[in-house]
């Protein structure tokens, strides 16, 4: 993502170009003295709306948050410029509404809070659900993916779901089952926090060396030939980016997408064996 000869970041896509066109124009709206934000965006969208946010604007009227540290999908908050000095910038990144609640801006505070609305949905405790089963129930009414945040889901029946409050009421009062489950939704207590539990399956293995293909093969379980051939059809993403070049290395900690396969986290090489291999550790979504 250089600069372009104009100054502007240049887009890799039609998609993050759309994305730098939203975020221009609600950043007008912002300087006209309104708060504004976006949808929930990709982690890939978050990741390329953070560059393009920290290139045109000043520290401390942007912020993409996402309802708890660590969010993986988040919403981009684009603020008025006469808050720039006035709000404490590691406050508003650690959360945006405490921060201009206690800077003395409660509208703002009020808004950060009705874009990102943190539900918890509880199930009989009869059933296992799984985050394809919740997804599925949002999306089934027909909600778009970007109307919600990180779906985290827990080992006791229950899961919290992120979204905006016209969703949230919407889900308040008419989501009663997920999957083959009936379930009850309701909001966080003033005060609690959203905490992301989510579910790995630890792995490790040695692998020759940190090419891409190599590790797609061994985390998948797949021939080397077969990985390879998984690259070259697209459906690897690295840090949320398609590659379909096998040579690429892994660099930890790097979060793989293989479609089909699932998604993991490459954590860390630790060493090599006595014949040069090395020892690969991961985890797995769940």
């Amino acid at each position: 993502m250089a600069p372009d000869t104009r100054g502007k970041l240049t887009a890799p896509d039609e998609s993050i170009r759309a994305l730098y066109a939203r975020l221009d124009d609600l950043s007008d709206a912002a300087s006209r003295g309104e708060p504004a934000a976006t949808a929930f965006l990709t982690p890939r969208e978050a990741k390329y709306a953070r560059s393009y946010l920290a290139h045109r604007l000043s520290a401390g009227l942007a912020v993409l948050w996402g309802g708890y540290a660590g969010a993986e999908r988040v919403r981009a908050f684009l603020l008025p410029d006469w808050l720039e000095g006035l709000v404490d910038p590691q406050a508003l990144a650690d959360d945006p509404a405490d921060a201009l609640e206690a800077a003395g801006f409660p509208d703002a505070a009020a808004f950060v809070r009705d874009c990102v609305i943190a539900l918890r949905v509880k199930g009989s405790g009869f059933r296992t659900l799984s985050h394809r089963d919740y997804l599925g129930s949002v999306m089934g009414a027909g909600l778009e993916r970007d109307a919600l945040g990180d779906v985290l889901v827990g080992d006791d029946s229950t899961a919290v779901l992120l979204c905006g409050r016209r969703v949230a009421d919407y889900l308040l009062s008419d989501l009663h089952k997920v999957g083959a489950d009936t379930v009850r939704v309701s909001a966080l207590a003033d005060g609690e926090t959203p905490c992301a539990v989510r579910r790995v399956q630890p792995l490790s293995d040695t692998v020759a060396s940190q090419r891409l293909d190599c590790i797609v093969a061994s985390l998948c379980n797949l021939s080397r030939d077969k990985a390879q051939t998984a690259i070259r059809s697209g459906l690897c993403e690295l840090d949320y980016e398609c590659t379909e070049d096998c040579d690429t290395e892994v660099e930890p900690p790097a979060v793989l997408s293989v479609r089909g396969c699932g998604k993991f986290r490459v954590l860390s090489f630790d060493g090599e064996t006595r014949k040069g291999r090395l020892r690969l550790r991961a985890e797995k979504y769940i």
